[in-house]
C-alpha cells in the first residue's frame, strides 16, 4: 500500500505542477488583457461563486462519495449497485445545480450585492451580466466533481486531477482572443468547466461504470453522503470565505484591489496546491486506516509526520516569496495593462498573506484528520471562530490599512483556525507532537539560515542590476537554487528526520 500512495502522490504532484502553471499562465493571460482594472474586478466578482463552490465542493465530494464507494468494486455481484448509486448522486446533484443555476441567473444582481457591495454602479452592472455568462457552470462542475469522487474509489486520479487545467485552458484561450471584450473570457470560463466535466465522464465510462437515468434519493448510501458532504463542505469553506469577505471589504477601497489580493492569493497558494496536496493525498488513505483500528499512537506519529513533511516545503516557501515579492510578481504579470504601480499593490498583499502559509497548511492537514476519526463538528466551531477573527481584524483596520490590512486578517484567520484545531486534536491524541518537535527547530534554523543568505545575495550586484525579464528570471532561479540549496544542506546536515522520510520516498519510488 505505501508504495501506491508514493506513486499516486508522486503522479498528483506531477500533474498538480501542470495544472498549476496553467493556472498561472490564465492569470497572466487575464493581466496581459486586462491588468487590474474595473473590468477584471467585475470578472472576478462574478467568478466569486463557481470559484467558491468548485474549491470547497472538490474536497468535500471526494471525502463523502469515496468512502460509499470503496467497498462496492470488489465483487462482481454488487458493480450494479454501485453503478445505480453513482448515477442516482450524478442525477441528483445535476438536478439540484441546474436549478441553482436557473436561480443564480435571475438573481445575479443580488449575488454582486452581496459578494462587492461597494462596487461602483457601472462595474456592478457590468459583474451581474458576467455572472449570467458564467453561473451555468456550477452544473458542470458539480456533476464533475460526483464523478472524480467516483473515480477516485476506483483508483483512477488522473482525470480528475487533470479537469482544473481543462478549464484553466478555457479561460487562457478566450483571454488572449478577447482584446479587451470581457465577455468572451466569461464565455470561455464557462466553456472550460464543460471540457473538463466531458474528460471526467469520458474516463468514468472507461473505468466500466455504466451510467442509468434513476433517481433514488431514498437510498441509504445516498442519504448518508448527502448528509456528511453538508457539514465537510461547511468545513471547507473557511478560506474561501476569507477570499468573499476580501472581496466584500475591496469592493469599497480603490479600483483594482480586488485584483490585487486575487493575485497575491493565487502566488500564495502555489506551494499548498504543489506540495501540501500531494502530501495529503499520500497520507489520507493511512489516516483512516488507523482511525479506523483504534491505533491513537501510530495515528500521532502519522500526524507529526505529516505536519513536519509539510512545514519543511512550506515554511521556506512563504519566507521565500516574501522577500522576493516584488521581483516574483513583476516577472509574472507586469505586462500590457498590468502596470508597475499595480506590482507594488500586489506585493503588499503578497507579503501580508504570507505569513498565513504554514497554518493554511497546517489546517488542510488537520482537517482531513478530524474526517478520518469521524470529527465532522470541531472544523466547523474553529473555522467559524476564523471567520470572525478576520471579519474583526477587517473591519477594525480595512480604513487605516486598505487591501493590505485585509491580507493581514487573512494571515491572522488562517493562524487562529490552526492553532484552535491543533489544541483541539492534542486533546484526542495525547502523543501528537512527540516526533514533531525538533524537526520543527531545525526547519526553523534552517529557514533562518536561507533568509540570511537571501538577504545577502540580493543585494550583490549580480542580483540587483535591472535587467529584463529573461535576465529577471535567471537572477529569480538562481537566488532560488542558493536558498534551497543552503537550506536543505543545513537539514541535511542536522539529520531532519522530515527530509530523511521525503528523500526516502523519492528513493523507494
Amino acid at each position: 500500500m505505501g508504495k501506491n500512495i508514493a506513486k499516486a502522490a508522486g503522479l498528483l504532484l506531477m500533474i498538480n505542477i501542470c495544472v498549476k502553471l496553467l493556472g498561472f499562465v490564465r492569470e497572466m493571460a487575464i493581466a496581459d488583457g486586462f491588468g487590474a482594472s474595473s473590468a477584471s474586478d467585475a470578472y472576478l466578482v462574478a467568478y466569486t461563486v463557481p470559484y467558491f463552490l468548485q474549491t470547497i465542493l472538490g474536497y468535500a465530494f471526494v471525502s463523502a462519495v469515496l468512502p460509499v464507494f470503496s467497498g462496492l468494486w470488489d465483487a462482481e455481484e454488487s458493480r450494479a449497485e454501485a453503478n445505480r448509486l453513482g448515477s442516482s448522486l450524478i442525477n441528483i446533484v445535476g438536478a439540484a445545480m441546474l436549478l441553482l443555476s436557473l436561480i443564480g441567473v435571475a438573481a445575479a444582481p443580488v449575488l454582486v450585492r452581496l459578494t462587492a457591495p461597494g462596487l461602483a454602479v457601472e462595474t456592478a452592472e457590468l459583474a451581474i451580466r458576467l455572472t449570467r455568462v458564467m453561473i451555468p457552470s456550477l452544473f458542470f462542475m458539480s456533476v464533475g466533481l460526483v464523478i472524480s469522487g467516483i473515480l477516485n474509489s476506483r483508483y483512477r486520479f488522473a482525470a480528475a486531477a487533470l479537469a482544473p487545467g481543462i478549464a484553466a485552458l478555457g479561460v487562457i484561450v478566450s483571454a488572449w482572443l478577447a482584446d479587451g471584450n470581457i465577455y468572451l473570457v466569461a464565455l470561455g470560463t464557462l466553456l472550460g468547466f464543460v471540457g473538463s466535466w466531458l474528460l471526467q465522464a469520458g474516463d468514468l465510462a472507461k473505468s466500466g461504470f455504466r451510467y442509468r437515468l434513476v433517481l433514488d434519493a431514498k437510498h441509504p448510501a445516498v442519504r448518508r453522503v448527502l448528509r456528511d458532504v453538508v457539514p465537510i463542505l461547511l468545513g471547507l469553506s473557511v478560506n474561501q470565505l476569507y477570499t468573499v469577505l476580501n472581496r466584500i471589504f475591496a469592493s469599497s477601497l480603490d479600483a483594482g484591489s480586488i485584483s490585487a489580493l486575487n493575485y497575491a492569493n493565487k502566488l500564495m497558494n502555489l506551494p499548498l496546491g504543489l506540495f501540501v496536496a500531494a502530501i495529503i493525498t499520500a497520507f489520507f488513505p493511512a489516516l483512516a486506516d488507523l482511525a479506523q483500528d483504534a491505533a491513537r499512537e501510530r495515528l500521532a506519529r502519522a500526524v507529526s509526520r505529516g505536519l513536519a513533511m509539510c512545514m519543511l516545503l512550506v515554511v521556506p516557501s512563504a519566507l521565500g516569496l516574501m522577500l522576493l515579492d516584488k521581483p516574483i510578481i513583476h516577472l509574472l504579470f507586469e505586462r500590457g495593462s498590468f502596470t508597475a504601480e499595480a506590482t507594488v499593490v500586489t506585493a503588499e498583499a503578497l507579503f501580508a498573506m504570507c505569513p498565513g502559509l504554514p497554518f493554511l497548511a497546517i489546517s488542510m492537514l488537520l482537517i482531513r484528520v478530524f474526517y478520518a476519526i469521524g470529527d465532522v463538528k470541531t472544523p466547523l466551531w474553529t473555522g467559524g471562530i476564523s471567520i470572525l477573527v478576520n471579519l474583526l481584524v477587517s473591519l477594525i483596520f480595512v480604513e487605516s490599512g486598505g487591501h493590505i490590512a485585509l491580507a493581514w486578517a487573512n494571515s491572522a484567520a488562517a493562524a487562529a483556525n490552526a492553532l484552535l484545531m491543533a489544541w483541539a486534536l492534542a486533546r484526542r491524541l495525547p502523543y501528537l507532537g512527540r516526533d514533531l518537535y525538533r524537526d520543527l527547530l531545525l526547519i526553523a534554523a534552517a529557514a533562518v539560515a536561507m533568509l540570511l543568505v537571501l538577504v545577502i545575495a540580493s543585494q550583490l550586484p549580480l542580483f540587483s542590476a535591472a535587467v529584463g525579464k529573461a535576465g529577471l528570471l535567471l537572477q529569480i532561479l538562481l537566488l532560488i537554487a542558493l536558498a534551497a540549496g543552503v537550506y536543505f544542506l543545513a537539514l541535511r546536515l542536522c539529520r531532519c528526520s522530515a527530509l530523511i522520510d521525503i528523500l526516502g520516498e523519492l528513493r523507494r519510488k
